[in-house]
């Protein structure tokens, strides 16, 4: 993982702009390096670029506050390589909405640059979301791999961009309207492997787990991943109490032809169960992950797959304290493990839950409890008596 920040030697008048992208903002194609970019092309404007390779929306969306720290005038979105999975245009949606709430900006572009996986999707998002859509020829010849621009299709990308900006400059002067603000998020975020919180032993990590960099050049972009190809190996995640009972947990893992399936399963004391939604074996799998769902039905061209995918599941603590989950691996191929994100449910989700005819006797409960703060008083109240 890394966030990359490029400052342009401008006066203060100069548009701000902040880029959210994936492998093509980190110079996909063109050595991974980002100085060769299609957006070091840029003239007249101040950038801030935050990527990560091979993630989703969804990325953006675990703690986005960490993303749009202050105001910009504009904002770019670069994921059309990324647009993997059903619920991609949703989750684009979202972040439009988001990033224009957090930067008040009045101009929000998404660059449609498709990859591997080709789809409407960005071109939905855009209309649904209200954002301009940036359009790019993207011919064969204009590719470095099944994936990513060459120098000439960065150079294009450039291009296009630098003609939405230029048309978009009478704009910036008039702040949008009807924005809501931007509420502050309870997620607490482990963006990167590397931060996770592991529970280790006297070696260090877990028996039959390693910590790797998967990068081609960890010099310039890190990738960071907890992996085992060591059936019955398990490595547990301990997690924060939060100031209420329940929490969605948010699990990333690397997802590919050769991803090897794993179980996850929550200590006595802390009640998992899977999350409420329609299709959820196929896009939010608990407490079996196989690592191939998106080989099943949903990606065409799955032998060149490998993303950063995640799933979620829900979490009650019944008593105070931490809560431990365990990644147990399944066979003997390869399992990563990428990041995590815990999220406080709001009453929303709760109702939802306790509510829904088809919820499980677990959901219900989840529902019933999630918002409740009488897990942290369990032990005062088992001391006293």
């Amino acid at each position: 993982m890394i966030f990359f920040l490029v400052v342009g030697c401008a006066a203060s008048s100069t548009p701000e702009v902040l880029i959210l992208g994936g492998s093509v903002s980190g110079g996909g194609g063109v050595g991974n390096r980002p100085d060769r970019a299609w957006h070091a092309a840029l003239a007249d404007v101040r950038l801030t670029v935050q990527y990560k390779n091979a993630v989703s929306p969804s990325y953006f969306l675990h703690c986005t506050e960490r993303f749009v720290q202050r105001r910009y005038d504009a904002v770019l979105i670069d994921l059309g390589a990324n647009m993997f999975g059903s619920r991609a245009d949703q989750e684009l949606v979202e972040l439009i909405r988001r990033a224009r709430c957090l930067s008040n900006a009045t101009s929000v572009g998404v660059i449609n640059w498709p990859g591997l996986i080709r789809t409407n999707a960005s071109r939905a998002a855009a209309a649904l979301g209200h954002a301009a859509l940036i359009d790019v020829p993207h011919e064969r010849d204009l590719y470095a791999d099944g994936v990513h621009p060459n120098a000439r299709g960065h150079a294009l990308i450039a291009q296009r961009v630098q003609q939405h900006l230029a048309s978009r400059s009478r704009a910036w002067r008039a702040r949008p309207s009807g924005c809501a603000p931007a509420t502050t998020t309870a997620d607490t975020c482990f963006p990167s492997a590397a931060s996770l919180p592991v529970e280790r032993d006297r070696a260090g990590a877990p028996l039959g787990w390693q910590l790797v960099d998967d990068s081609p050049t960890p010099d310039r972009v890190h990738k960071y991943g907890w992996t085992s190809a060591r059936r019955g190996a398990n490595l547990t995640l301990v997690l924060p109490p939060g100031d209420v009972c329940g929490a969605v947990i948010t699990l990333a893992y690397l997802a590919s032809n050769a991803t090897g399936p794993f179980r996850l399963t929550c200590a006595h004391g802390c009640a998992c169960s899977p999350i409420r939604t329609y299709w959820q074996r196929q896009f939010q799998p608990f407490p079996i992950v196989t690592g191939q769902e998106d080989c099943n039905g949903v990606t065409r061209n799955c032998d060149g797959l490998q993303v950063t995918r995640d799933t979620a599941f829900d979490l009650l603590r019944e008593r105070e304290g931490e809560c431990r989950v365990t990644v147990t691996v399944l066979s003997n191929r390869r399992v990563r493990l990428d990041g995590l994100y815990v999220q406080t449910p709001s009453e929303e989700t709760a109702a939802y839950m306790r509510g829904h005819a088809s919820s499980t006797t677990a959901q219900r409960r989840f529902g019933e409890r999630a918002r409740s703060q009488r897990c942290n008083k369990t032990r005062t109240v088992e001391m006293t008596r």
